[in-house]
């Protein structure tokens, strides 16, 4: 009643008040985040364990097993899946409703470094992250050419265009698919090396003690200090073929008396094609709370810059754009929110057959969506899917108080009638106030003032 009295005693500033949440609404509009669905923090944490050349069973012996037994202890836990595949352990766990997830996630990260010694030696460190769909790629930018191979395409790509995409506000990386990486292989000969005495573990050991970077203290003088460290990285492919591996009398066994070094080409372990021919693939992930559609925009300018830089052999697309299919579904919701609109004020006036409350009505709608749109602002809302489904399940809900609010105004205006009137026209009995007629005739009115006639005539 409060704000119905304020309004009704005080148009101009209920009108003033109106205008400036409207206001208020379409600035923090333009600032909204959007994006197809909000951010939830879902009760899954997912470790994710790498042992190079380990078969399905021994990577659910040696990793999943142990992995799983340590992580049975951990608080607030409902479910714990595995999954085991050539070179790979995956751990899922799922907590309770209610459990706070970076709690969890840090007390698994502490089962997880208990455990690391006990597991195999050549295991890549297990890496530990929260379950989030929002981390999917939102873009994938394909990249071609009709006279560079697959291996040029993927160091332009890990040189420039990784580089430059991830410079964008809102891209927390650009992931490389189908690419063909540089890779120096030392190809041994067994028979040589069954000659030699040696074996594939004293290669590898001299490779990895020669080809290192390691500091060496420092140099004090009187007045300044220098750092002193040892250069041993091979620059030159073909210098590998000079690392000693061991001694024999006297005389060094170098790489390249048991072994030939390529400067080749890594195995292909994924393919992406562009219209039938090979082409390396850039995945854009955004990082947590940013603008997928802002983020979008953003790298579609830079794919126009980047095409208009490359030589003219070299061809980027992009084949993917999840901000068009959340345009898409927005643009629905937007559409259905204003039919709902329209239908509702067509309706009330076809019913009330009133133009007062349709006005009323009319202006209610857009002043209060719009208005909330501040208030979403405000509490680090996102424009998604939900919240606009939430905007069209509010429009009943304003148009019953927008008719509630109308019936009390209007009641408040008929009773201080009858009062002024009462206090004019008081002490004559034929001079009583009247009530308002209604435009519909009550039945039960109609049989009770005929009743009261014939009453009266057969007195």
């Amino acid at each position: 009643m409060f704000l119905s009295d304020v309004s009704i005693k005080r148009p101009v500033f209920a009108t003033m008040m109106m205008l400036a949440l409207v206001v208020l609404g379409v600035v923090s509009f333009r600032r909204l985040a959007i994006d197809e669905y909000p951010d939830v923090a879902y009760p899954i944490v997912a470790v994710n364990t790498a042992y190079p050349g380990a078969s399905p069973e021994v990577m659910m012996r040696s990793v999943s097993k142990p992995i799983e037994e340590a992580l049975n202890t951990v608080q607030g836990v409902k479910e714990i899946n595995s999954t085991s595949s050539e070179g790979s352990s995956f751990v899922r766990l799922t907590f309770e409703l209610g459990v706070d997830v970076k709690v969890g996630q840090q007390d698994v990260q502490a089962k997880i470094a208990r455990i690391r010694r006990s597991l195999p030696r050549d295991v890549l460190e297990p890496t530990i992250q929260q379950f989030d769909p929002n981390d999917a790629p939102i873009m994938t930018v394909a990249m071609r050419s009709s006279e560079r191979t697959i291996r040029e395409l993927t160091d332009l790509a890990n040189a420039i265009i990784k580089v430059r995409l991830e410079s964008n506000e809102g891209v927390g990386g650009v992931n490389v698919q189908g690419g063909n990486a540089r890779q120096i292989r030392v190809q041994v000969d067994p028979d040589l090396m069954r000659s030699y005495g040696l074996s594939p573990s004293m290669i590898t050991a001299a490779l990895q003690r020669e080809n290192q970077e390691v500091p060496a203290g420092r140099i004090e003088g009187p007045v300044t200090e220098r750092l002193v460290r040892i250069t041993g990285r091979v620059i030159d492919p073909l210098s590998f073929g000079e690392i000693p591996i061991t001694v024999r009398n006297g005389t060094p066994i170098r790489v390249r008396d048991v072994a030939t070094v390529v400067d080749g080409a890594a195995n292909r372990r994924s393919a992406a094609e562009l219209r039938g021919a090979s082409a390396v693939s850039l995945e854009v992930l955004k990082i947590n709370g940013a603008n997928t559609v802002a983020v979008a925009d953003g790298i579609k300018e830079t794919v126009l810059e980047l095409t208009n830089e490359l030589p003219r052999d070299i061809e980027l697309q992009i084949i993917r754009d999840d901000s068009v299919r959340i345009r898409d579904s927005l643009k629905d919701v937007y559409t259905s929110i204003l039919l709902g609109a329209l239908l509702t004020i067509m309706i009330i006036y076809l019913f009330l057959n009133s133009w007062r409350s349709t006005v009323i009505t009319g202006l209610t709608l857009p002043v209060s969506i719009i208005s909330a749109f501040f208030i979403m602002w405000v509490f680090n809302f996102t424009v998604n899917t939900m919240t606009l489904l939430a905007l069209s399940l509010a429009i009943g809900l304003l148009i019953d108080d927008a008719r509630t609010s109308c019936a009390t105004s209007r009641w408040e205006r008929v009773m201080k009638m009858l009062r002024r009137t009462a206090r004019t026209r008081s002490g004559s009995p034929s001079s009583a106030p009247r009530w308002p007629s209604s435009r519909c005739s009550c039945p039960s009115r109609s049989w009770a003032a005929s009743s009261a006639a014939s009453s009266s005539s057969s007195g």
